[in-house]
């Protein structure tokens, strides 16, 4: 995850990385996004990764009429490989990372940027974050699958206690709701480029791992918008294997917060991991129980030579339960 040196730092600018593949028909209105900010000091870093549309013809196009937007080609590598390209471009003093099928409210720039000039102790300021059909950006919703309005965010405000079970347990941050101080990366290093897919939980997670202050900023002007669409990650990414990467990672960086003398961080994160396996243990049963009910109910209350067959795979106390309940529920049904 290491990378090369960074470009020299232009104090209140921000840097917005956007990684694009084949995502030419949305690029031009993240554009507009940014170019409907109150805030104009910023500098869009438009990375194109190794796209089979007009990618590269549409950023050539934005770039003609504005000199804070920049483009960059590479060849297919992911989405965290672009991202990190981004950031070895980025001059800005503050970085934020923005999908190319993804908006930026109008007041989101000037919000962050004052929040983390008024809080120097905060590394990574966030904001609220919606979802819209693609099509319809005036109706918002607050879950993925656009069932409901009911506002609701994850309030965190500190370092490790604050953070780590909140990140152990997903990632409750959008990437493009967040805003960091560039010098983080100094900290925590760059995106994990085996990770094509969870890449900001991930990064989230490290940050909170490496003692970041992170900020919830209640700022009802600064949203980050996701599209919801058939081609956007969350329709077409199998997430398991990508998902046991992070915690992987997540247990590397707690065996070297403890080798740093760095106990109390290393226990939180085990604490985490252990309350992670009671869960996974709870549902595995939940599971078993609920197909050695249907497999019951499927033999029927009287078939013996079945319910014995049952008895041997599942275990005998947990068929006899099993069979207690449905026989109790048959009787509660008929009378």
């Amino acid at each position: 995850m290491a990378q090369g040196r960074l470009p020299a730092t232009e104090r209140g600018k921000v840097s917005v990385v956007i990684p694009s593949y084949n995502y030419a028909r949305f690029l031009p209105r993240a554009i507009d996004s940014l170019r409907a900010q109150d805030f104009t000091n910023w500098e869009a870093i438009i990375v194109d990764d190794g796209s089979t549309d007009d990618t590269r013809g549409v950023a050539v196009e934005l770039m003609k009429d504005d000199a804070r937007i920049v483009y960059l080609h590479q060849e297919n590598a992911g989405t965290s490989a672009a991202k990190n390209a981004g950031i070895q471009l980025a001059r800005g003093e503050y970085l934020m990372f923005l999908d190319a099928d993804d908006l930026l409210s109008a007041g989101k720039l000037t919000a962050h940027v004052q929040h983390l000039d008024q809080n120097t102790h905060v590394d990574i300021s966030y904001s609220r974050f919606r979802y819209f059909r693609d099509g319809c950006e005036e109706q918002l919703f607050t879950r993925l699958d656009l069932s409901s309005v009911v506002e609701w965010s994850v309030v965190i405000n500190g370092r490790y206690e604050a953070t780590l079970p909140v990140f152990m347990r997903g990632n409750n941050m959008a990437i493009h709701a967040a805003m960091m101080r560039r010098s983080l990366v100094d900290r925590v290093g760059y995106f994990d480029t085996r990770l094509q897919a969870l890449e900001d939980w991930d990064y989230w997670l490290r940050c909170a791992l490496h003692g970041a202050y992170i900020a919830f900023m209640d700022a009802p002007q600064a949203i980050a918008l996701t599209r919801v669409h058939k081609s956007s990650a969350t329709h077409v990414v199998d997430f398991s294997a990508y998902k046991e990467r992070v915690y992987e990672n997540a247990r590397q960086e707690a065996l070297t917060l403890l080798e740093n003398g760095q106990e109390q961080a290393y226990g939180l994160v085990m604490k985490e991991f252990e309350r992670l396996k009671l869960r996974k243990r709870k549902r595995i049963l939940r599971e078993q129980r609920e197909l050695l009910r249907r497999r019951i109910q499927s033999a029927g209350l009287m078939n013996l030579r079945e319910l014995s067959s049952i008895a041997e795979q599942f275990g005998r106390v947990n068929c006899l339960r099993a069979y207690l309940g449905a026989l109790a529920k048959f009787f509660f049904v008929w009378w």
